[in-house]
């Protein structure tokens, strides 16, 4: 659970209505004799124009380090990720598993894919546990894994869980376990990839 300030979401979005209003006003209206209602259909544009900065911040302006951590609590993970996933499965007598991640974000969603040589799968639900007071910072997210048709004799369809822990707004590594319905454990190194 992250826990937002929405004391400080009312007055950004308020703040932002009223500041965009004054600016159409002042461009739009002569101070000396002012039209009221010209003044009053600034209102529909206003509320455009703060749906559309709106949108842009839920998809894009929010990964800006300027409104971290006054207004968003969560860093952004999006990206190519890779790393080694080691499980209990056979008894802990096998190797380590590469893996490569995709994490696709905005601003009220995060979605992970995970590929294999063997398997991929794909998050079904996921959020944060951002606790800054008891110093954690988690992605938990549930998932369903489906390995190729080739293996699945030794390795089911199944679903899992998965916890990661970060640390800070530029997060580069992470690490953590999962669980399945396999009643099988395991742990998670990821490091961010670096773009080419």
């Amino acid at each position: 659970m992250v826990k937002h300030n929405i004391r400080i979401f009312a007055f950004a979005i308020i703040g932002l209505a009223f500041f965009v209003y004054a600016i159409i006003f002042l461009i739009t209206q002569n101070l000396d004799s002012i039209d009221f209602h010209k003044a009053l259909t600034h209102i529909s544009t206003t509320i455009s124009i703060n749906i559309i900065l709106w949108m842009i911040f839920i998809f894009w302006a929010w990964k800006w380090k300027v409104f971290y951590p006054w207004l968003v609590q969560t860093p952004d993970l999006s990206g190519k990720w890779k790393g080694k996933i080691k499980s209990n499965f056979d008894k802990g007598n096998s190797k380590p598993i590469s893996t490569e991640i995709d994490i696709k974000q905005d601003f009220f969603n995060i979605i992970v894919k995970i590929k294999t040589d063997e398997s991929s799968s794909h998050s079904i639900s996921s959020s944060f546990n951002i606790d800054k007071d008891r110093g954690y910072q988690q992605l938990f997210y549930s998932y369903l894994n489906t390995p190729k048709a080739g293996i699945r004799d030794r390795s089911a369809i199944h679903y899992g869980s998965v916890l990661l822990n970060f640390d800070g707004y530029k997060v580069s590594k992470m690490s953590g376990e999962y669980w399945t319905s396999r009643e099988t454990t395991g742990e998670i190194e990821l490091k961010r990839k670096k773009d080419k």
